[in-house]
């Protein structure tokens, strides 16, 4: 048996990671603020990643319950649009708590586990394009995305001679409510966004690799170069 945890589970890229996990014959825990749908996972651990307390039980119950902890996905995430001048620091500060600060309590708290059981186990944090980019009106969020990768890249060199890997999933525009602005976009702009599901066969590929392939960061590009602050301004904080 196979166990995975899915943090930020119950929507969007997240939801599609723990389908398609599923199809591969994981062991589903979701762990995220509201429930998923049913038929995506074996278990539901409502948390607040913000809490250390919180994230640390999700990773608890799943080793205890599957007696493995396989994949861990780091999906979730928050969104916000927003000149950096006119930024609250408040967002700003909500920003990288849910989307760096997080990422790197599971990874914290999971390394240990995947040690203990002397089989390895694979970690998977979901970042962006724009962890690699800046963009205009993006700095809090495209900051708490380099902070991702610049952390997931050298956990990767901390963890050489494990049998334990990590990678960066790094997506342009996937079409999700974080960036729920279809009706801004032409059609033939809208069909070459990604699908969550195309990052879920991304992170299915990784999980299932030859364990002597070890790969930092994987990238997911589009055709399309979405880069109009003006047309999409939107903010996402939940």
């Amino acid at each position: 048996m196979k166990g995975a945890l899915v943090f930020g589970g119950s929507g969007g890229i997240g939801t599609a990671i723990a389908e398609e996990l599923k199809d591969l014959d994981y062991k589903i825990v979701v762990a995220d603020r509201r429930g998923p749908k049913p038929e995506t996972c074996d278990h539901y651990v409502p948390v607040d990643v913000t809490k250390e307390a919180d994230i640390k039980r999700a990773i608890s119950f799943t080793q205890d319950n599957f007696g493995t902890l396989d994949a861990v996905i780091n999906s979730q995430g928050i969104y916000i649009l927003e000149a950096a001048e006119l930024t609250k620091v408040s967002d700003w500060r909500k920003i990288i708590e849910v989307n760096l600060s997080s990422v790197f309590l599971v990874c914290k708290h999971t390394i240990p586990i995947m040690k203990w059981q002397r089989q390895g186990g694979y970690i998977i944090n979901i970042a962006s394009m724009s962890g690699l980019r800046g963009r205009a009106g993006k700095a809090a969020y495209c900051a708490s995305k380099f902070g991702v990768i610049g952390l997931t890249e050298s956990i990767y060199e901390e963890l050489r001679g494990t049998k334990i890997r990590i990678t960066a999933v790094c997506p342009a525009s996937v079409d999700t409510s974080l960036t729920n602005n279809k009706h801004l976009l032409k059609r033939d702009e809208i069909e070459k966004i990604l699908q969550p599901e195309d990052v879920a066969r991304a992170v299915g590929e990784l999980v299932e690799s030859n364990p002597r392939v070890l790969r930092k960061t994987v990238v997911l590009d589009i055709e399309l170069k979405i880069d109009k602050f003006q047309r999409l301004k939107t903010s996402k904080l939940e």
